[in-house]
């Protein structure tokens, strides 16, 4: 069964805001029970010549899944500080995607999160960050 905007049952589009954001999502989250997962589906101009997700794509969502982490930790304002993606295998093209992260841990001006970006439960990248609390001031 699907939910909004084709995606699969639970996930619904995140409201954001940000321009950039509008221009690469749709992105949806859901929540698994104890963590969010947010995805998207692998569109044409989402890919590079090859038919698979572009690596400056998947980087962006990368970010966008580690900042969800950080919000069950803290509010925002929070900026990305650090950002680092393993590719394992590529995404093709209409595929959906999807992300995972968890904060490992939480200074008072820092968090620093960790998780994976996948396709049908195959990994296609680990990923981790730094993120500066912002409101830590």
């Amino acid at each position: 069964m699907s939910g909004a905007g084709g995606a699969p049952a639970g996930f619904a589009p995140i409201k954001s805001s940000n321009p950039f954001g509008a221009m690469v999502g749709p992105v949806y989250e859901k929540s698994d029970g104890e963590n969010w997962v947010r995805a998207f589906r692998a569109r044409p101009d989402l890919c590079n010549s090859g038919g698979f997700v572009h690596g400056g794509m998947l980087m962006t969502f990368a970010d966008i899944v580690l900042a969800r982490a950080v919000m069950d930790v803290a509010g925002p304002p929070f900026a990305t500080v650090r950002l680092l993606t393993d590719f394992m295998a590529p995404a093709p093209q209409n595929a959906w995607i999807e992300g995972r992260a968890e904060v490992n841990r939480r200074t008072r001006t820092l968090a620093f999160v960790a998780g994976s970006i996948s396709v049908s439960g195959s990994k296609v990248a680990l990923i981790s960050a730094t993120f500066r609390l912002l409101n830590s001031r």
